[in-house]
């Protein structure tokens, strides 16, 4: 990587070169071998070679990406550590130009991928975005967990106030929903059932709140069963288990009375603010238990007086 002819283009005629080393931390000779392009340059290196010159941070990285990603070796111990950097800077398209040159080996989809998730995680969510929907591309022939999880990945990251663009989001996701793991599913689905709340459209809040109540079932009743036994530790969704119970009887009783079934309503207010078979404990669970209780006790009363007035 050769980032000029000669020091004096780096320092200015006026400059001291030893005095650059130094601003720049780094040894002269070193210094001089990396900008004539005679000696590699780390990351790091750059981004001090860069301070020392004024300029604004990430500078360099294209020219960086061209000569050691794309015109080099694709080693992910300068891809990793660049990616992350690229996302603290807000560099989309350098993220993009990446991830696209090494996705043509798939070996890389998983090291990829974790670094989505570590973005993510983050809240560096465009940046994340932009590798998932490599990823998601790269892998769009697989059938795997990876690709159904990237997919919820960009439909949680892609919903916001706008109706139209969440309608788009949500019929993307769905095919990928039964492809994620079981705990995935919780989440995917009320996400999806609140989506589709938020849209009013209540044939769909009632299938996904089901399913979602569904394998909550399953999987609650697997929890009791194996409680007592020693085991490895497990994955765990965002929430309690019972709340995906409790919430998917909240969700299909929004739906009755919307529709104007007050009674069917009715039942499922009475479910889920009756919560004494639950099994789990702590300051989570109280929360959300007494959560339900009061939205029950709204429900309740909102929904007797709809059934009065329909009378």
């Amino acid at each position: 990587m050769r980032i000029a002819d000669n020091d004096y283009d780096i320092i200015g005629t006026g400059g001291v070169f030893t005095q650059f080393a130094k601003r720049s931390q780094l040894l002269s000779g070193t210094l001089s071998n990396i900008l004539r392009g005679h000696r590699p340059v780390a990351m790091q290196q750059l981004d001090r070679i860069t301070q020392a010159m004024g300029q604004e941070e990430g500078y360099f990285y294209d020219l960086y990406i061209n000569d050691y990603i794309i015109g080099g070796s694709s080693d992910w111990r300068r891809i990793g550590p660049l990616l992350l950097r690229c996302a603290e800077l807000n560099k989309l398209e350098s993220i993009e130009r990446m991830a696209r040159h090494i996705m043509d080996n798939l070996m890389y989809a998983p090291l990829l991928f974790d670094s989505a998730e570590e973005l993510f995680m983050a809240g560096k969510r465009d940046a994340a975005a932009a590798i998932y929907e490599i990823v998601a591309e790269s892998e769009r022939y697989q059938h795997s967990e990876r690709l159904a999880l990237c997919q919820f990945r960009l439909f949680t990251i892609a919903l916001s106030d706008d109706q139209n663009r969440n309608l788009w989001a949500a019929n993307r996701f769905e095919p990928f929903v039964e492809r994620l793991d079981e705990v995935d599913q919780l989440d995917a689905l009320k996400e999806l059932a609140n989506t589709y709340r938020s849209l009013q459209r209540w044939d769909k809040v009632e299938e996904y709140a089901a399913k979602m109540g569904h394998k909550a079932r399953i999987q609650y009743d697997l929890k009791v069963r194996d409680e007592h036994r020693a085991s490895e530790p497990v994955k765990l969704p965002g929430r309690p288990l019972f709340f995906y119970i409790a919430y998917s009887d909240l969700l299909r009783g929004n739906v009755c009375d919307e529709l104007g079934d007050y009674e069917g309503a009715l039942g499922y207010i009475r479910s889920y603010a009756d919560l004494g078979w639950v099994r789990e404990q702590g300051d989570e669970t109280e929360h959300w238990k007494s959560l339900f209780m009061v939205q029950g006790k709204y429900y309740s009363h909102q929904t007797v007086k709809r059934r009065l007035n329909s009378n």
